[in-house]
């Protein structure tokens, strides 16, 4: 039966459109996504509007592990993602590079002079070594569960299964084998274990490149006391010693240093204690 008003498809139509408006005015704007490819072929995408936060992921996965991140913030600040060199949608190493470089070509070519860097694990020591080689370019710094360039790592025993398949040729067989090493375990979050394993296996390239990567000269752990602009160091409880000896060289290191220790979380801290880290981030971006 039609409704007084006039026909009553027509009359829901209008009420479905009022309230997409009062959503429109009441929710905040984002800007379109955007992504792209650099000269030298390194993939980002940007998404938000505001302050430049650059995320960038650890070794063996790709700019898609900081979905929880990207989830959270986007809303706040313009949020860069990028695949490292040989991973992701990125370009394979052709030769020696710096992945502090290719980091200044993404912000070169998106025209941001200056930004945040958040990394994890190998993301960190990048974000560690662009700080020292373009200070200027750099707001804060957040590093978690760092890598540090020149620290000496002890022996890792349980990752020769996956160096031995990838001396051998078996690219997929190391990707398996890594994605089940401790350093991709999540102890707190299990529900994102096949993410993570997802991650890794997606990622089986890159157990065929030579590595040539350039180390910054000379390395960031005898340099850390140039590192002037906030710094905040995240680690995970349930990470390895000798990861969690470099956050407190780190933080003890820079000028203005401050660390957070995240209860049940290993070293993929940003998916196994994804709120813990949210609040943590979130609290440094609001009052460094």
């Amino acid at each position: 039966m039609a409704s007084p008003g006039g026909d009553e498809s027509t009359n829901i139509s209008a009420v479905r459109m009022t309230l997409a408006a009062i959503l429109l005015i009441a929710s905040p704007t984002l800007a379109q996504p955007v992504s792209g490819t650099t000269p030298t072929g390194i993939f980002y995408e940007v998404t938000g509007a505001g302050e430049p936060v650059v995320l960038i992921h650890a070794f063996s996965v790709d700019r898609r592990m900081w979905v929880p991140q990207l989830a959270a913030f986007e809303s706040r600040f313009k949020i860069i993602r990028y695949d490292l060199r040989g991973h992701g949608r990125s370009a394979a190493p052709a030769g020696a590079y710096a992945g502090y470089d290719d980091l200044r070509e993404v912000l070169d070519t998106l025209r941001i002079p200056r930004a945040t860097l958040v990394g994890l694990s190998a993301g960190s020591e990048v974000a560690t070594n662009f700080t020292l080689a373009y200070p200027d370019r750099v707001t804060r710094l957040i590093l978690a569960s760092p890598g540090l360039g020149g620290y000496q790592i002890p022996s890792l025993p349980w990752a020769a299964a996956t160096f031995q398949a990838a001396g051998a040729g078996d690219a997929a067989g190391a990707a398996k084998l890594w994605a089940e090493t401790p350093i991709m375990m999540l102890h707190s979050n299990l529900a994102e274990r096949d993410t993570v394993r997802s991650l890794v296996t997606d990622n089986w390239r890159l157990w065929t490149y030579r590595r040539t990567e350039q180390p910054l000269q000379p390395p960031a752990v005898n340099r850390l006391s140039e590192i002037n602009v906030p710094t905040l160091v995240i680690i995970g409880d349930e990470d390895f010693p000798y990861i969690k000896d470099i956050a407190s060289v780190i933080t003890k290191g820079v000028k203005n240093g401050r660390l957070v220790e995240i209860p049940r979380a290993g070293h993929m801290t940003n998916l196994d204690e994804p709120m813990s880290f949210n609040a943590a981030l979130s609290a440094f971006l609001t009052n460094p």
